[in-house]
């Protein structure tokens, strides 16, 4: 290293490490970063604690990249030949592959697991759909750069198309095709990440995602920090081979292959022949937390089974997502919400409640203590912070309409409620469950009081309740006997022995921080007397909540 680089490297050293000094600083002296922006040294310190669940999550998130990279690079090669060899596909496909890409990956990544199911195919596609087209374009310029005299000089030696690829244009087009592949690299993450949104269920993608919606952001950020690095080192290693190929190109051919069997090994590691599929699948409503531990505890305990009901638990992403796995049969069962039931239904859904998880309403309007909040009338002029647009929006209205409230400003916060209302961009919140984000906020220091939407004079719903397509062996009588069977002793065993069935949860869930597992113990006691006391869907409960429905316009 000359003395110019010396120079520049302790250049970057030293801003990068004034950088990481300042950031330590701000987040630990001030209180609202905790839940946006965690120290440096929080985040190294988790890195270091939980390893081993990190490392298993980046794993699984190389294995979907190295699949994606090799559907791609498989596809692109062939591609970008024949865009430079033919005029007329070159015309026809420019068009196509733009307008593929102009497609939102993440709305492409849900109907892969649609397509495909639950499998790695449903998340190497759309990583592949990602960082095609780029790597396409620049390998297809670097095989249409050639100069026009070189290929006449190979056609008048007589060389076959394949001596004109291999000898003269795969050699002429490796700075473009490195510089495709430096591309992909840094590309293939975020389409795995995307693609672990819509139905993964592990990798980096996933432990960001729950981690951020149960605020544990020292873990979201640790995962951040591992595919990144694996992003740079991968980027670094395509900066090595570039530099090797530039001077020895045929002697790059073996460690070249070994690369792609190491790729192909990998993806095949998790293509793997899947197991027989359970006798019944169910897609929660969101990600794991305390208002589904009896059904962990069902399944550890082996009661679900003693009912001949082999059950496998599914997370997603996104709770406008559990319906319409269900309808497409990627599911046996969904956990899902009354309303959100009531509304499919009247859409045309053919589903049917068949259990009971939750009976009482668990949404809330959430504020923060100390701020003149102390009855409905106080959210006059309040910026309310929502859950997703449409229904939400509608709902709020009509629990406020009728009290003569008048919100200052509805804000769709999407997921970040949490966050939102912590950091005061929002005076309160409505989509959060008093159980759960009540104690979460508690946990960090800031002190909540919610109003439930009996006090907006609501009737009472089932929260949480079991569907089944109606045209499936699940909603036949001697199915739906025997799951409502397992599915009420699961929650009197919860009811029973609430720290055993807290702990088959935490087995079933092991990427929950300490500082997770602290605020969730105490939400799952507030959660216990909402469970369900039995299995019978009560019909005055289920009209007198459609009638209201009706009658506020929300049908």
């Amino acid at each position: 290293m000359n003395y110019r680089s010396f120079t520049k490297a302790n250049a970057f050293a030293l801003v990068f490490l004034t950088f990481v000094l300042i950031w330590e600083y701000f987040s630990l002296n001030t209180v609202q970063l905790q839940f946006i922006l965690p120290a440096p040294s929080k985040i190294l310190s988790t890195l270091w604690e939980r390893q081993d669940r990190f490392f298993i999550h980046s794993l699984a998130t190389i294995k979907e990249m190295a699949g994606g990279a090799l559907v791609a690079i498989a596809v692109a090669f062939p591609v970008a030949w024949l865009m430079a060899s033919y005029w007329a596909l070159r015309t026809i496909l420019q068009p196509f592959f733009i307008a593929v890409q102009c497609i939102p990956i993440f709305v492409l990544a849900p109907l892969m697991v649609l397509w495909f199911g639950w499998s790695i195919i449903a998340i190497i596609v759309p990583t592949a759909l990602m960082i095609f087209f780029p790597l396409t374009i620049t390998i297809y310029q670097g095989l249409h750069s050639i100069p026009s005299s070189y290929l006449e000089f190979f056609r008048r030696q007589s060389a076959t198309p394949w001596q004109i690829f291999y000898k003269l244009q795969l050699p002429w087009a490796l700075p473009h095709i490195f510089s495709g592949l430096r591309i992909i690299v840094a590309l293939a993450g975020l389409g795995a990440v995307v693609g672990e949104w819509a139905g993964a269920q592990e990798g980096l993608g996933i432990l960001m995602l729950e981690t951020r919606r149960s605020a544990d952001i020292e873990t979201m950020f640790g995962a951040v920090v591992c595919i990144m690095s694996i992003t740079l080192f991968l980027y670094m290693g395509v900066s090595f081979l570039e530099r090797l190929a530039s001077r020895r190109y045929y002697r790059l051919q073996t460690p070249l292959k070994l690369i792609c069997i190491l790729m192909a090994s990998l993806v095949l590691g998790g293509c793997r022949e899947a197991p027989q599929k359970p006798e019944t699948t169910l897609v929660l409503d969101w990600l794991p937390n305390p208002n589904h531990i009896p059904i962990y505890a069902g399944i550890e305990r082996g009661l679900f089974k003693e009912q001949g009901i082999d059950l496998r638990v599914l997370k997603i992403s996104d709770p406008s997502d559990s319906v319409p796995y269900l309808t497409s049969r990627q599911a046996d069962l969904s956990l899902t919400y009354m309303p959100h039931t009531i509304h499919a239904q009247t859409h045309g859904a053919k589903v049917i409640p068949i259990g009971i998880l939750v009976q009482e309403p668990l949404n809330s309007i959430i504020f923060r203590k100390n701020e003149g909040i102390l009855s409905p009338k106080d959210l006059n002029n309040k910026t309310i912070g929502y859950c997703i647009d449409g229904y939400n929006t509608a709902f709020i209205h009509a629990m406020l309409s009728p009290q003569n409230i008048q919100p200052g400003d509805l804000v769709n916060v999407s997921f970040d409620l949490v966050s939102t209302l912590a950091t005061k961009q929002v005076d309160v919140i409505y989509g959060a469950y008093w159980n759960i984000e009540c104690e979460n906020l508690r946990a960090k220091g800031m002190e909540t009081n919610y109003f439930t939407l009996g006090d907006f004079a609501v009737p009472t719903y089932y929260e949480l309740i079991f569907l089944a397509n109606e045209n499936s062996q699940q909603t036949s009588e001697p199915f739906i006997r025997a799951f409502q069977n397992a599915l009420q002793s699961s929650i009197d065993f919860s009811i029973a022995h609430p720290d055993e069935a807290f702990e088959d949860y935490l087995k079933a869930n092991p990427d929950k921080s300490l500082a997770t597992q602290q605020w969730e113990r105490l939400a799952w006691y507030q959660t216990i007397p909402t469970l369900a006391k039995q299995q019978q869907i009560d019909p005055m409960v289920w009209n007198q909540f459609i009638d209201w429905l009706r009658e506020q316009g929300l049908l």
